[in-house]
């Protein structure tokens, strides 16, 4: 019989060891709990990666179609299909969808924080929203759940134009006389140097590095004067990437406006707005948008240099100007600048007006010819003076539609254009010229003055004002290249003729009884008689020869200033067709 003490010893679980044997149970029902979790988790990431995919398709598709918008919708729904389709979202298979939605994004117009509205009448339409819906399996949890995703791009196309000015009116070197005039200047620079001026192009986007801005709307809200314009113009030109072969001779010309310009001490803001009337009008749902947009420096600089004289005293233009032979003087009255528009195209539901609108000039002219010295009886040889007035009331022109095509030459856009009017007075100028008093016919013209002696005045009636004329279409091309095929006129009313038309009958007119008035001596009023005849031989051959090149001397100066009568002509600047971007 064996001891006791010969048996082994039995197991013995260490102390610290003891309280472990009751978490075996909690480490089982843990794994059981993943293992049971773990499709369920499947599902869960399987959902939310069919809804990242998902999402990026409706990027793409919305991209894809802002790119190409118009404003029936036509095309972007289709772009956006194909585009969907391509990347693998069929819209017409079992269980999944495809809704595309045209509208506006209008960061000023709409709320937020989509700033879209669907809407078939706000035109123009920039943006579209692609909203895709789809069924994902779950293949532990139960049913298929339907996720979606949406997603919103726009794309602004922009245009930018004057109406009023003609490069071909550059020749002669009146453009010198009135920029001198107008600047108070003494510039001595060729046509050719303004002309290349006027083919030049610079991006806004130039103008914003230049000034030392971050926005476009900082930029249009910064005041300048002419001297800091052509200085801007200068370093957008500079740093432009558009193509400049007279880079060299563009700045020189802008150096020389720069230092030679005394009007320099009015500034203005380079925007409409609260700060006063701009050289640039812009209309865009986002400002930024207008970054690609360009413009030419010499319409920018013939803007803003009537900006700065618009209310002031008329100036005189064109000293020893000849008209047909005839000497005349010419002063100038700007009484509204014309404006450089850049824009969308459309009409503006909410104000009933068309979003982007450039306008001619108002200007008044003063003209005086000397139709010779004709013996009159009794007194001997006289001057005998034309004095005539004339109102150029704004025309108009707008952006009405764009055609965004796949290339720039194929790109188009129509601008609508309203011919201004004109009021024309063969009369002395009113005692009060300023700029806010109403254009006066009252003052009967004097043909002659011969102080204490002789006074000759005519209540002679002139033809009716050129008459308003239907609104015009101008279709330009995306692409149009610089120099005159940027230009178009549009001429409805088929007068051809402003001053001339409105003389037409004023030696008939003379001819009336009580046409002319003849005082002697400082108060003695005399009958017409032999002093009637002697005028009318000498105006009938004076006013004819006068007529034939009184259109030829004066339009141009006209058109110069932005100002065109019964004919309105466009100077297509740029048109930026917009890339694409996500907005919500």
């Amino acid at each position: 019989m064996r001891r006791a003490l010969d048996r082994p010893p039995a197991t013995r679980i260490p102390p610290a060891l003891r309280g472990e044997r009751g978490t075996i149970a909690p480490i089982v029902a843990l794994f059981m709990t993943v293992l049971i979790a773990s499709p369920g988790a499947l599902d869960v990431g399987n959902a939310f990666f069919a809804r990242r995919a998902l999402q990026r398709t409706v990027d793409l598709a919305a991209l894809a179609a802002a790119q190409t918008m118009d404003d029936a919708c036509v095309k972007p729904t289709a772009i956006a299909r194909a585009n969907a389709a391509a990347n693998g979202f069929s819209a017409d298979a079992a269980g999944q969808s495809l809704n595309v939605v045209c509208g506006r994004w209008d960061t000023s117009a709409n709320a937020g924080p989509s700033y879209f509205v669907a809407s078939n009448t706000a035109t123009p339409l920039n943006a579209v929203q692609v909203t895709a819906t789809r069924n994902v399996p779950y293949f532990f949890l139960g049913p298929a759940r339907r996720i979606s995703a949406s997603a919103t791009a726009e794309a602004t196309n922009l245009g930018a134009f004057t109406v009023g000015t003609t490069l071909a009116q550059l020749q002669g070197g009146l453009a010198g006389a009135l920029l001198n005039a107008l600047l108070g200047a003494n510039l001595n620079l060729s046509v050719a140097s303004y002309a290349s001026l006027a083919d030049a192009r610079v991006r806004v986007r130039d103008v914003v590095a230049a000034a030392g801005v971050g926005t476009v709307d900082q930029l249009l809200a910064t005041q300048v004067d002419i001297e800091q314009l052509a200085r801007l113009m200068i370093a957008a030109l500079s740093s432009t990437s558009i193509a400049d072969a007279n880079l060299q001779t563009d700045v020189a010309t802008l150096q020389a406006i720069a230092g030679g310009s005394s009007a320099s001490a009015v500034s203005f803001p380079l925007g409409n707005g609260p700060g006063g009337r701009g050289v640039i009008a812009l209309d865009a749902a986002d400002g930024q948008s207008a970054l690609d947009a360009t413009f030419s420096p010499f319409d920018a600089l013939l803007v803003a240099a009537e900006i700065a004289r618009a209310g002031q005293p008329p100036i005189d233009i064109a000293a020893g100007l000849q008209i047909a032979g005839f000497g005349a003087t010419l002063k100038v009255q700007i009484v509204e600048p014309p404006v450089l528009a850049v824009g969308e195209a459309g009409i503006d539901p909410v104000r009933h007006r068309w979003r982007t609108q450039a306008n001619t000039a108002q200007v008044r002219l003063y003209l005086d010819v000397a139709l010779g010295t004709p013996a009159l009886p009794v007194v001997g040889n006289v001057g005998l003076h034309l004095p005539l007035s004339l109102e150029g009331a704004p025309g108009t022109a707008w952006l009405q539609s764009t055609n965004c095509a796949p290339t720039q030459a194929a790109s188009t856009s129509t601008i609508g254009v309203q011919p201004g009017l004109a009021n024309v007075c063969l009369g002395d100028p009113p005692v009060d010229l300023s700029a806010s008093q109403p254009f006066s016919c009252t003052r009967p013209a004097t043909l002659v003055n011969v102080a204490h002696v002789v006074t000759v005045t005519a209540n002679a009636a002139l033809p009716a004002v050129v008459p308003p004329s239907s609104a015009a279409t101008l279709t330009f091309a995306g692409a149009a290249p610089a120099g005159d095929s940027s230009y178009q006129s549009a001429d409805s009313n088929a007068v051809g003729s402003v001053l001339s038309h409105a003389l037409d009958g004023l030696a008939a007119s003379l001819a009336e009884p009580d046409s002319l008035d003849v005082t002697l001596l400082g108060g003695l009023s005399l009958p017409v008689g032999a002093f009637a005849d002697t005028l009318l031989t000498v105006l009938q051959p004076a006013l004819s020869q006068l007529l034939s090149g009184i259109d030829a001397a004066v339009d141009p100066l006209l058109q110069l200033l932005g100002v065109q009568v019964g004919v309105a002509t466009v100077h297509d600047l740029s048109l930026s067709c917009g890339a694409s971007k996500l907005v919500y």
